[in-house]
């Protein structure tokens, strides 16, 4: 920052960290799984298949951490928010986990502030009781699954893209160029199947005949 900024009383931006986590969002009564892309202590860029419009509130959750947001921008299969407030440092939302405190106090300041009660005749609060793991039931990893396929799926698209402007490398590689635009095709096509309420019929209506044909196959073939 500079010393005008200081001046004029700007803020620095918190510095932000590339990573992929998986978490969920909660928005308008829907909860959808999304990945972290890059993170800092005030905000995330989060890649999910469906995201709030700018300006829509959300919770996002991550094991142990959740916190209430904002939408800034979305833009395809991304989105921009802010958080309300820091809810954890990076490392925290990294591993998903609060460190343990005793009266807001961290680390060895923790540890202090427990010696200093148990001196001073203090009956220290019971250790919480961990939370009991929430049940993941079938349809719920089903869908996980379907939108890990079509993340990717994109991420196939943006590498085939990036390939593609290289004139060079369209001319030596178009082989292998053609069979990562096919890959990725077949992936879209699978996770919209494992998707479906009905896997049948959206089998049978992929438009890839060889693909269609595979999957419906007769048993044992």
């Amino acid at each position: 920052m500079t010393s005008e900024d200081a001046q004029g009383g700007v803020r620095a931006r918190p510095p932000r960290k590339n990573l992929m986590l998986s978490a969920t969002i909660e928005s308008a009564g829907t909860r959808v799984a999304v990945r972290i892309r890059n993170l800092s202590e005030t905000g995330a860029m989060l890649d999910g298949t469906v995201l709030p419009d700018p300006g829509a509130s959300l919770v996002l959750f991550r094991a142990e951490i959740q916190v209430a947001a904002t939408v800034v921008w979305r833009q395809g299969g991304r989105c921009g928010v802010h958080f309300d407030n820091v809810a954890a440092s990076v490392d925290e939302w990294v591993t998903g986990k609060r460190p343990p405190s005793f009266e807001g106090k961290l680390g060895q300041a923790r540890v202090d502030a427990i010696q200093t009660a148990v001196r001073n005749g203090a009956v220290l609060p019971a250790e919480p009781v961990p939370a009991a793991a929430p049940v993941l039931v079938s349809g719920e990893l089903d869908q996980r699954l379907s939108d890990e396929i079509v993340h990717v799926q994109r991420l196939i698209d943006t590498l085939g893209e990036a390939l593609i402007e290289d004139p060079e490398m369209l001319k030596r590689h178009l082989r292998v160029l053609q069979n990562l635009d096919r890959a990725s095709q077949i992936l879209e096509h699978l996770g919209a199947v494992l998707g479906a309420p009905d896997r049948i019929s959206a089998a049978e209506a992929i438009a890839m005949q060889d693909l269609r044909e595979r999957l419906l196959r007769t048993p044992g073939l």
